[in-house]
């Protein structure tokens, strides 16, 4: 096989492929370099998901006029110029990549002090003059329209732009001095209001029910908000943590916020924190990867302790806050009894009619642990996990109305309002029609808003908005194969009835008859066992009975 060099093209194409994964790159890195321009007024334009049009202009420092065209060749930049440089690494920008590999994918034109540029697949088609306005202007079309292989791996209109989206907030935070403007489809989805204040622009982004949540945490180099306890996220995508002011996604970091939470969130609940941790550049390296999303700590203890110190102490502060289970309606409503909801959870409860379930050969028994029901069936004592048990016949519930059944709702008195990551805001646009048949009606309220009119009867009232929260949460990470499937099993788990749940003797028997009529019912969703059968033979060989 012969060896041979790429057409420079070819390899810029590929190279191109490191730093440009979707149209939220070219955000990323336009913004990046209209920070490092000293740009105090950041404006960005995203049409067609980012692949008709990105347009980011800014009033920062620009690009001399007869550096224009340099600019866009591979490996040129005007930030470091010797090894030593990426020792101490100041700026979010230093591998001279962005540019070019934007370029390599993409019809280009950018305007700088007055000078003109315009390529496409990497090629110079045009150089002129422009009008000499401060800043500059860089629109990006047509992305990935030579790199078909690239277009087929984008996820839906609606995912690319929340991606879009959520890395302006991110930056806008980080830069809170530094006024943003993001536009849509011609509609302002984020303005930022560049005055210097974290907590002004997180409540621009976040929403002020959430920025009012929010604790000022300062200490031992680290600055930012982070939520109190009564606050929390389905998913870690409230989770912003910077180094130097430069978005980084650490897994250590990530680690020792929610390990600062532990104890005073549920299992799967995630704080929302703005963090950015001040650092010698000496001390980061963050020459990794080409996206320049991922750093190494020279002393990685340190950094960590340093985070969880400032943290503690900010939620050390706070006020309050004591985990209780959210209050639920039965799942089986009309069988819910009041009495027995406010009593104290008890090791044995015995059924005032001990008569079969009809339709079921399994007669229960009782309750225990208020977890457990007891019944007698044809091969023996069989005890059933009531969660388990009641997130199948859920799960094949949602699963049917998910491929064509009508669900019935139940209306809000009072309609709710939820702001919503950019990820679960393209989720519930992505599939608003799936929410309708799972009984969610929900109405948009502005950018990264709905309001919940109408959810599913199984959900108790008071678990409504976190179940909604999770499935979109559920709905924005899964594939297009399972998405279905996960969507089912995160509302089952949300809305079946819990351990600590007494239920009456008709709830019972009428939870044992759903649960042998259901399908694959000898496990929930997520493959743990809903029953327990202590066989008949085996109880008489253990008490050595032999008749």
């Amino acid at each position: 096989m012969t060896i041979r060099l790429l057409p420079s093209q070819v390899a810029d194409a590929i190279a191109a492929g490191e730093v440009v994964e979707r149209p939220a790159s070219v955000v990323k890195e336009l913004i990046e370099n209209s920070l490092d321009a000293g740009a105090r007024r950041v404006s960005v334009e995203v049409r067609g998901a980012g692949r008709t049009l990105i347009r980011v202009s800014d009033d920062g420092a620009g690009i001399p006029p007869q550096q224009l065209s340099l600019a866009f060749r591979r490996h040129a930049t005007s930030k470091l110029s010797r090894v030593e440089d990426l020792e101490a690494i100041s700026s979010l920008g230093f591998r001279g990549e962005a540019l070019a590999s934007i370029a390599a994918v993409s019809e280009l034109e950018a305007r700088s002090n007055g000078a003109r540029i315009r390529l496409k697949a990497g090629e110079v088609l045009e150089e002129g003059v422009a009008m000499p306005v401060p800043g500059t202007v860089i629109e990006v079309r047509d992305l990935f329209s030579n790199t078909p292989a690239r277009l087929r791996f984008l996820k839906s209109p609606a995912t690319e732009t929340a991606a879009c989206l959520k890395i302006a907030q991110g930056l806008a935070m980080l830069y809170p001095e530094v006024r943003f403007e993001v536009l849509v489809e011609g509609r302002i989805a984020l303005r930022s209001p560049g005055r210097g204040g974290l907590r002004a622009t997180a409540t621009a982004v976040l929403g002020e029910a959430v920025s009012d949540e929010l604790l000022d945490v300062e200490a031992d180099g680290v600055r930012g908000l982070a939520s109190q306890p009564s606050l929390s996220r389905g998913s870690r995508d409230g989770i912003l943590l910077g180094v130097n002011r430069r978005p980084v996604a650490s897994r250590a970091l990530g680690f020792a916020v929610e390990e600062c939470y532990q104890g005073a969130l549920e299992r799967g609940r995630y704080p929302v924190v703005v963090l950015d941790l001040s650092l010698p550049p000496s001390e980061v390296d963050v020459n990794v990867h080409p996206t320049k999303r991922e750093v190494r700590f020279r002393a990685d203890g340190a950094v960590f302790a340093a985070l969880q110190r400032a943290l503690r102490s900010a939620l050390a502060g706070s006020r309050p806050y004591q985990l209780r289970p959210l209050p639920a309606a039965s799942p089986l409503p009309a069988l819910r009894s009041p009495v027995l909801h406010e009593a104290p959870a008890q090791l044995y409860q015995a059924p005032s009619q001990p008569a079969a379930a009809e339709g079921s050969p399994m007669r229960p028994l009782g309750q225990v642990l208020a977890g457990y029901l007891v019944a007698e069936g044809p091969d023996g004592v069989v005890l059933v996990d009531q969660h388990a048990a009641h997130e199948r016949v859920l799960y094949n519930r949602f699963l049917a109305r998910l491929r064509g059944g009508a669900a019935p709702s139940q209306p809000l008195l009072l309609p709710e309002t939820i702001e919503l990551e950019p990820a679960q805001a393209a989720a519930a646009t992505d599939h608003r029609d799936s929410l309708r048949a799972l009984g969610f009606e929900l109405e948009d309220f502005g950018p990264g808003s709905v309001r919940l009119l109408e959810g599913p009867v199984e959900t108790p009232p008071g678990r409504l908005l976190e179940a909604l929260e999770q499935l979109l949460s559920t709905l924005a990470q899964s594939s297009a194969n399972t998405w279905a499937e996960q969507a089912a099993a995160s509302l089952a788990c949300h809305s079946a009835v819990r351990f600590g749940d007494v239920l009456d003797p008709a709830e019972q028997r009428r939870l044992l008859t759903e649960l042998e009529s259901a399908e694959n019912s000898v496990t929930c969703p997520h493959g743990r066992p809903t029953r327990l059968v202590l066989d008949w033979q085996e109880l008489k060989r253990h008490f050595r009975r032999n008749y």
